[in-house]
């Protein structure tokens, strides 16, 4: 596993490829992938043995993060699972949400985790499908305002739900499918807000 870390003006955003080593359960992940659309609220109590499994990998890997952000894991709870299935981009696509710059804090998710699955990608074929995340959105220090982090089959990215992002128009032939984890905060009182 190659482990990657971007300090985001303060924010860490973290990126782990080739995530999975056991070729079984990633096999099965690809297989269980095969959907024609997202599918939005699957809880902890519907997970398969296999999203099992990666849930198993990936809540040490949220705790350590946690850890390294000063962030009370404590005050977390695993709250949903989002498994992803994005076909090439055309026009029936063009007010699809995904491609909009949103936050996931209207999902009460404010750790999210990000795993694709599986994708077109390739080192010497650009297909697009990137995660996009935002410090801000405007141009004020573009291109620094922004990271794109390619959707390479069995990476792993982790971020703070609050970071605006989207997902750029996906181009590949065969689908790009992925997993999206979410932590809540369950208690909010020493958390300080902003004062100016």
């Amino acid at each position: 596993m190659e482990h990657k870390t971007y300090n985001f003006w303060t924010t860490q955003i973290q990126i782990f490829d080739n995530f999975i080593e056991d070729k079984n359960i990633y096999e099965q992940l690809k297989e269980e992938s095969g959907i024609n659309r997202t599918v939005d609220g699957q809880d902890n109590h519907n997970l398969t043995i296999a999203q099992q499994n990666i849930f198993d990998m990936v809540n040490p890997v949220v705790i350590n993060y946690c850890i390294e952000n000063n962030i009370d894991y404590k005050t977390l709870k695993f709250n949903n699972l989002q498994k992803g299935c994005l076909h090439k981009y055309d026009e029936s696509m063009v007010a699809t949400h995904l491609y909009e710059p949103h936050h996931d804090m209207i999902e009460n998710s404010y750790i999210t985790v990000l795993y694709y699955i599986n994708s077109s990608y390739s080192e010497n074929k650009w297909v697009g499908g990137e995660l996009a995340i935002y410090k801000h959105l405007t141009f004020a220090d573009y291109p620094e305002n922004t990271i794109n982090i390619l959707p390479k089959p069995n990476r792993l990215i982790i971020f703070p739900g609050f970071l605006v992002h989207r997902i750029k128009p996906y181009f590949g032939d065969l689908p790009r499918t992925s997993l999206v984890f979410g932590w809540e905060l369950t208690e909010t009182k020493n958390l300080k807000s902003i004062v100016l």
